[in-house]
């Protein structure tokens, strides 16, 4: 009977501690945003259809009693959000998602037919308020124009400042994907982390991941410095998160040779 309580307990911990670490893996963004009338009262139950572009894939909310709506879950990529409301003209605009982090898109609506619609281009915020993090997302195009002859992926750090190569690197029988060995803000190469469509990708031993994608292969690639979020608590130097395009969900091998 002891036995058998002793092997439920290690049986609990176990569950809980693979939900922590479930839970903990950042891989998608979200989109958030306030909607308003023309004096700019909050309207409540507004529709909100969130349509993913590069998937055509199509998501439905509705705002709450303050005029707040979010839509979470959402892959990196190209949106459109379209907000309907009686008695207003429809607003529209497209935004971007970025991994592990949000997307603000407000709507201020005016009186109108159904019939026209109000367009919004989406503009990049001055100033991010919704989080403190210190990061640098780079875009597939952007990770296309980047000189790298190599096109190893690990070489993208060193875009944020902060990062600098260390002067010895793992020899290839230990490191046969070629991961650069780098040091961020002056932190041990061991404390850096990586994560690859959000799992966890890091040989902590090595200071390396595991799985080093081909730069072609990815949608976006997020590298954070600082003021991480608690779930990111056991890195203390770079966090590198690799998110793959739509479609490239088997790893085969000449995706990341």
């Amino acid at each position: 009977m002891r036995g058998n309580s002793f092997g439920s307990l290690r049986f609990a911990v176990a569950v809980l501690l693979l939900s922590s670490f479930a839970a903990a893996q950042a891989v998608s963004g979200k989109i958030v945003g306030y909607v308003s009338d023309p004096s700019g009262a909050a309207v409540p139950n507004a529709t909100v259809t969130v349509t993913d572009l590069d998937r055509g894939i199509q998501y439905q909310t509705a705002t709450n009693e303050t005029g707040n709506y979010q839509e979470t879950h959402l892959l990196a990529g190209r949106y459109k959000i379209r907000i309907e409301a009686p008695g207003f003209a429809p607003f529209e605009t497209s935004v971007e998602v970025h991994v592990d982090a949000s997307t603000e898109a407000n709507a201020n609506l005016t009186v109108g037919q159904t019939q026209s619609v109000v367009t919004v281009t989406d503009e990049v915020p001055l100033l991010k308020t919704d989080r403190s993090d210190v990061a640098t997302i780079l875009t597939t195009n952007e990770l296309a124009s980047l000189p790298i002859l190599d096109r190893n992926l690990t070489r993208a750090v060193f875009t944020t400042p902060g990062t600098q190569m260390n002067d010895w690197q793992h020899a290839s029988s230990e490191n046969p994907q070629g991961g650069v060995q780098f040091s961020a803000n002056g932190q041990q190469f061991t404390a850096n982390g990586f994560l690859l469509d959000g799992t966890e990708n890091n040989s902590s031993g090595l200071g390396i991941a595991v799985i080093n994608p081909n730069i072609d292969a990815l949608q976006e690639f997020k590298i954070t410095t600082g003021n991480y979020d608690a779930e990111f608590g056991s890195v203390a130097g770079a966090l590198l998160q690799a998110a793959t395009k739509a479609g490239t969900n088997e790893w085969h091998g000449s995706l990341f040779e």
